[in-house]
């Protein structure tokens, strides 16, 4: 007896959405990747093999690692990144003394000397204000590192823009196939090089809303 395909429209319609947020996402981190911006490898993965494209993937994903890991090379870096991670450690404990003292303050808990009250308060602050100070240490580093070797890593960097302008092409595509705005996928960029995008505006940011950046970033949708 023959077997029949049912077609189900809002399973086939969220598997449509799905594959416009991989091929989006993929877009997203590739191009931050790009920029030397640090990020796990196992969601790109992930994303790559949900839309098949597992070759792709594998034909960059030494260029990626390459790219991640470089920060570490620079004399200095790795050590300041290890800092960061104990202190984003404690983000947990300095969430819950904040919550305990914010208990004590309305009454919930009996008042404890005000030292140590202080202490619940003041130390959170410290720890976050200390992660703040080395994570943009780290970064300037890099972006001075990065300046001064400007050439530094231009295969690899190349490579994934190759892969990206792939990327946004299929995105594109699916966009049209779907009849779907493209201006529902915007995209902040740390590039706007690539082919199949309209930039839409550029702009100067500032790192925790204080500090100037020394690059531009992007907005832009998916356009031929």
């Amino acid at each position: 007896m023959g077997r029949y395909k049912f077609s189900i429209p809002w399973f086939n319609r969220k598997r449509e959405i799905d594959k416009l947020s991989d091929l989006r996402y993929l877009v997203l981190q590739l191009d931050s990747i790009r920029a030397f911006r640090r990020a796990g490898t196992k969601g790109l993965e992930d994303s790559f093999e949900r839309i098949h494209s597992t070759n792709v993937w594998k034909k960059i994903r030494h260029d990626v690692e390459g790219i991640i890991y470089f920060p570490n090379t620079i004399p200095g870096v790795l050590r300041l990144i290890k800092i960061v991670a104990t202190l984003r450690a404690f983000f947990p404990l300095c969430l819950g003394l904040m919550i305990f003292a914010l208990l004590i303050r309305l009454g919930f808990i009996p008042m404890v000397p005000l030292a140590v009250f202080y202490t619940l308060f003041v130390l959170p602050v410290l720890i976050m204000v200390a992660f703040v100070s080395v994570d943009f240490i780290i970064r300037r580093k890099v972006t001075k590192y990065e300046g001064e070797h400007p050439a530094m890593q231009n295969e690899e960097k190349e490579h994934i823009k190759a892969v990206i302008e792939e990327l946004i092409l299929k995105l594109l595509k699916e966009i049209k196939s779907r009849g779907e705005n493209p201006d529902d996928y915007r995209m902040k960029l740390f590039h706007g090089d690539y082919r199949g995008i309209m930039v839409i505006k550029e702009r100067r940011e500032k790192v925790y809303g204080i500090f100037k950046r020394k690059y531009s970033t992007y907005i832009a949708i998916p356009s031929l």
